[in-house]
């Protein structure tokens, strides 16, 4: 059966506008952040329309501090949306399912792209995916479109392209394939972004995470294979795992915090690293800042989309965040992991790959 699943989005019947997170969520709700919202201050961009319905983006940027801010708005007008997460011990964004109007589904908005594109944007993307499918071997039924083209506010002039690839083993091979077509210089469709572009894009991410503008020129120089340009227009691509490849339930889990750590680690797998959250197991762990451990930690994992595929088996990391007792309620295990991209790090989270530095 058809799950909620990461980068879905979902329409509330408060006009309010959601991103899915993940692809694991309560029994009753769905974890999200707020993105637009129908009713708007003139302190919202509003670049978005549907049918005469202007939307508001509330949504600074991309980051836990970002989707923090829209908490302040929820508490005020919809405190139903923002809940006490008893499997979490912290408050989150979880939309009930009842209040659920419309589920956004990025498969079903890419089978009408291919059956009638509406205007030049929606061509492109087409066009886009096309091309993906052709050079990864992926049929165009593992692919959907998400962002504003999924929801049909989009702007012809501002909206990126915005694609899903789904299952895992797709996203791997799309991961490779895009690597190959930014740098290998055969194809001039696809391009990393370059000059001015490369430092805009990195001067805006410094600003809200903690990076220099040297690693976040490289992290887009040459990590970042899922956000580039195709045809002089940005777009991303984001690996989604399908639902028999989750065997886990938000329910299964008890996380409790511990405190902010920072950690060196060497990675020994990261076959979960592309998708959301990113999923690095670890080994030789040595904290070098706050609190001690009781245990050993296993795991590093990010829910800031930033630091997705920064490293491979044998990489070692340095890796600011929350250290989280994980109390494994199926299984009847304890671990410890540190996680990227929560509301206590305050923004000063991140993970850097050791050769960074050398």
């Amino acid at each position: 059966m058809r799950g909620f699943r990461d980068r879905d989005f979902l329409e509330s019947s408060d006009g309010m506008i959601f991103c899915v997170i993940g692809n694991v969520h309560p029994f009753d709700r769905v974890i999200a952040y707020l993105k637009y919202i129908s009713h708007y201050s003139s302190e919202i961009r509003t670049k978005w329309s549907r049918n005469g319905v202007m939307y508001g983006r509330i949504l600074p940027y991309y980051s836990a501090i970002g989707v923090k801010s829209t908490m302040d708005y929820l508490r005020k007008h919809y405190p139903e949306y923002i809940v006490y997460d008893k499997y979490r011990l912290i408050e989150l964004i979880e939309v009930p399912r009842q209040k659920i109007k419309i589920h956004y589904k990025p498969e079903e908005r890419l089978r009408e792209l291919i059956n009638s594109p509406q205007d030049e944007l929606e061509e492109l993307a087409l066009d886009l995916v096309k091309e993906l499918s052709d050079e990864a071997g992926i049929s165009l039924g593992n692919f959907g479109i998400t962002g504003s083209i999924l929801l049909k506010i989009h702007n012809l002039k501002y909206s990126d392209i915005d694609i899903i690839v789904y299952g895992k083993s797709n996203g791997w091979i799309i991961r490779d394939t895009l690597r190959r077509l930014l740098h290998s210089g055969r194809n001039t469709r696809f391009s990393p972004p370059k000059g001015g572009t490369l430092e805009n894009w990195s001067r805006e991410i410094i600003s809200h995470h903690p990076l220099s503008l040297e690693e976040a020129m490289t992290l887009y120089s040459k990590y970042k294979w899922n956000r580039a340009i195709y045809r002089g227009r940005q777009f991303s691509v984001h690996p989604v795992k399908l639902e028999h490849e989750v065997d886990e339930k938000w329910e299964d889990k008890v996380h409790k915090p511990l405190g902010l750590v920072k950690v060196k680690a060497k990675v020994i797998d990261a076959s979960d690293s592309i998708f959301m959250p990113a999923v690095y197991d670890v080994d030789e762990v040595r904290v070098l800042e706050g609190v001690a451990s009781p245990g050993r930690i296993s795991k590093i994992v990010s829910y800031e989309g930033l630091y997705i595929d920064l490293a491979e088996p044998g990489d070692w990391i340095i890796a600011f965040g929350k250290l989280e007792e994980v109390e494994d309620l199926r299984r009847g295990d304890i671990y410890y992991q540190v996680t990227i991209g929560t509301f206590e790090a305050g923004g000063r989270d991140y993970i850097k790959p050791l050769k960074w530095f050398s």
